[in-house]
């Protein structure tokens, strides 16, 4: 469980969301993109049909972008995505689990940029991603705003990638601290440099569960 002080606080500020029982008119498609290796675990894999299953109205196109590289996975699940004419992109990652309301609720805000984060799998165990330093007042009701947000569960609107320069996720090097900067990490500097704001639901993040692995001895 998420034990940042921070996080409990923006969940404990944040309204519940009231998601609609009928979906409009128009649907706009998404494909979800799950970044993978040769495996991906079985709690994941409930997790993703529950949620499809409770989403059967909406147009989903499922797309696995396997690679040992996950920069080079994501702009796969990209490249796929926009060959397919969706609308928006859902990550998720292949080491989540999720509840089946995950994607409705981000879908319903109808933001550019929008997600959840999730506890590290090393002690620390806090959450990854940066807030902003103050909130914006501006700031729909139940969302924070991040400065840096992990991509295992994040929800992008196609229409950004036609702004951002390819390759859209990628590696990076800090020139100031000589640390190797994560493609999320990098996205969320390079979206935000662009004018994108990037939203995250408290609530739903401390529902999200990241799948590791643990040695028991005697």
């Amino acid at each position: 469980m998420l034990s940042d002080p921070n996080l409990h606080a923006a969940s404990a500020l944040a309204t519940p969301l009231h998601v609609p029982s009928a979906m409009p008119a128009k649907l706009p498609s998404v494909a979800i993109a799950v970044p993978s290796g040769s495996q991906v675990h079985a709690d994941f894999c409930m997790s993703l049909a529950t949620m499809c299953y409770n989403l059967n109205e909406l147009p989903l196109i499922i797309i696995t972008c396997r690679s040992s590289i996950v920069a080079e996975a994501r702009n796969n699940g990209i490249k796929m995505a926009q060959e397919a004419g969706a609308d928006y992109v859902f990550f998720v990652d292949s080491d989540m689990t999720f509840p089946p309301d995950t994607l409705l609720r981000l879908l319903v805000r109808e933001q550019d940029v929008i997600g959840a984060t999730y506890s590290r799998r090393t002690p620390p165990l806090t959450f990854l991603g940066d807030f902003m330093p103050e909130q914006p007042a501006d700031a729909p009701p139940g969302l924070v705003e991040m400065a840096r947000i992990p991509t295992g569960c994040l929800l992008i609107r196609m229409s950004v990638f036609q702004k951002l320069k390819a390759p859209y996720f990628r590696f990076r090097t800090c020139e100031e601290s000589g640390q190797i900067v994560g493609e999320d990490y990098d996205f969320s500097d390079r979206v935000r440099a662009l004018g994108y704001r990037i939203w995250c639901d408290p609530i739903l993040s401390k529902k999200l569960g990241h799948l590791g692995q643990q040695t028991f001895t005697l």
